[in-house]
């Protein structure tokens, strides 16, 4: 069964960053053509991984999650694992490397990362 792609706003990427485990956020705006061309490649992407949660802003309403992703450029694809941010990048992509985007991502050791950043090393 494919997957929806889900609007966020501010009270849903909350709720979402604390539940999911791997979330995928498309940031664009109606007007960008380079975003409506990457947008098929997002949502053929969601109905792809029935794991991972597939999202978009609409930059021009949500300025503060775009605000968030520090959103210089759009489009722009922000990837979290367990609620932590671990991939930004501003363009689009290629169906090819959001798949190796998402393989990484759901390869990463948050915990491991987390507990790095907690301990300093000596």
């Amino acid at each position: 069964m494919a997957r929806e792609v889900i609007a966020l706003d501010v009270p849903t990427f909350q709720e979402l960053s604390r539940t999911s485990d791997v979330m995928v956020i498309d940031i664009s705006a109606e007007w960008c053509s380079p975003c409506q061309a990457f947008t098929d490649v997002f949502r053929h992407a969601a109905s792809s991984y029935e794991d991972v949660v597939f999202a978009s802003v609409d930059a021009d309403e949500q300025h503060e999650l775009g605000a968030a992703f520090n959103v210089k450029t759009i489009p722009t694809v922000a990837v979290l694992r367990g609620g932590a941010l671990i991939f930004v990048h501003e363009g689009s992509l290629t169906e090819q490397a959001l798949a190796d985007v998402i393989r990484q991502a759901r390869a990463l050791d948050v915990e491991k990362v987390r507990q790095s950043v907690r301990t300093p090393s000596s």
